[in-house]
């Protein structure tokens, strides 16, 4: 449920396969919706977690709201740091208790200097945001939750300059999807490795959470010509890859104290399925603080719920959607494993109508009533002068 309303950070793209799946299948689907049960949920396999004491951090961290209330900043628009003061302020005085800020560049590149050893031979050749702890100092002197947000595997800059780590084409290069960009193989661990190292260094350099985009199999494109470098699909399906991703993040972060959210379509509360991508609802519910379904209303096909539009149905879409989440919480709780909460990404953008602050609040409504733990705030070119009262 990714959009591309603008141009100014990586896009959140809805992959054109899932469109048509989802829309061939929406018949089914509000068959579903109106009563029918759902499977019971198998978790996937993953290694058992041997979790450390937590590690002392090393830089001071403000504590998590009761409900977060986040607004989503690209680092292009930290760059310029009074405008990124006045962003805060004026979110701050409509109810904004978070800021969800993008540590990576369009290309993939980190938008930061790294300051551990892990990270030096990633340090970008042009810092977008030039002084990272002046700007986790301002997030923080507001009194805001500061979470970090990057893209895994889709990373253009870290796939050419490690290629054995990234898609290939049969003739040997680079795969490409239809932005044109390269993307990791979700196999290859070494790649997991080093989004493990760019999660630890953010916290010790004082984000209260560290929050996982595009952790997901590639759609976009001609993915008939993908070549893995480390996935073997006779071996695991594609659950099973995010999966160990998942349970691999669990025990290198949360293990070490460290909070961690993801970023998941949709869709993935409606169905017990990956739907081609690897994402399962109850796999991430297991290994994440929070998860974050982006159930933004424009993003659901003609005839969701039976709405012609259903960007107009803002309430409707989101609170059905969250409900669907809850009974995979009901059904994970019935089971005793320990689980996130959920913690969706709402739309504040004009995509399939025009939305207004009355729109934006019945969303929030729709996740409080669903028993969110707070909400986050989507709109990609930062524009936010038309939020509501965020505390009502």
């Amino acid at each position: 449920m990714e959009t591309t309303e603008t141009k100014k950070t990586p896009a959140r793209r809805v992959p054109l396969l899932i469109g048509l799946v989802l829309v061939c299948g929406l018949t089914a689907v509000v068959f579903v919706m109106v009563g029918t049960a759902r499977r019971p949920i198998k978790i996937a396999t993953v290694p058992a977690v041997n979790r450390p004491a937590p590690a002392a951090p090393t830089a001071a961290h403000v504590p998590l709201p009761a409900e977060v209330r986040g607004i989503y900043l690209t680092a292009s628009t930290a760059s310029t740091f009074k405008n990124f003061l006045a962003i805060i302020d004026a979110v701050k005085a409509k109810g904004a208790n978070a800021i969800v800020l993008d540590v990576k560049a369009d290309g993939g590149a980190l938008a930061f200097e790294p300051t551990s050893s892990a990270l030096k031979a990633e340090a970008p050749v042009k810092k977008v945001i030039a002084d990272l702890d002046r700007v986790v100092a301002a997030v923080h002197g507001a009194g805001l939750y500061l979470i970090a947000r990057y893209p895994v595997f889709e990373d253009p800059a870290f796939a050419n300059k490690n290629p054995s780590l990234a898609l290939h084409v049969g003739s040997g290069g680079l795969w490409h999807d239809a932005k044109g960009l390269a993307w990791l193989d979700p196999a290859a661990e070494a790649a997991w490795k080093y989004n493990a190292d760019i999660a630890r260094e953010l916290y010790a350099r004082g984000f209260d959470e560290v929050q996982l985009d595009y952790v997901r199999f590639a759609t976009d494109g001609s993915t008939s010509k993908i070549v893995y470098a480390a996935y073997d699909a006779k071996r695991e399906n594609l659950r099973g890859t995010i999966g160990r991703f998942f349970a691999y993040m669990d025990k290198e972060l949360r293990g070490a104290g460290i909070p961690i959210s993801v970023d998941v379509f949709g869709f993935t509360t409606w169905h017990q399925t990956d739907l081609g991508i690897g994402q399962w609802y109850a796999d991430a519910l297991s290994h994440f603080d929070f998860v974050s379904a982006m159930v933004y209303p424009s993003h659901y096909p003609a005839g969701t719920l039976g709405f012609k539009k259903p960007a107009e149905h803002p309430y409707a879409i989101v609170i059905d959607s969250l409900k669907k989440g809850n009974e995979v919480v009901t059904e994970l709780a019935a089971a005793k494993t320990k689980i996130g909460t959920q913690r969706p990404w709402l739309q504040a953008f004009n995509l399939g109508a025009v939305y207004t602050p009355d729109m934006i609040t019945a969303q929030i409504k729709a996740a409080r009533e669903a028993g969110s733990s707070g909400f986050l705030l989507w709109n990609a070119a930062n524009k936010y002068s038309e939020l509501p009262d965020l505390t009502k």
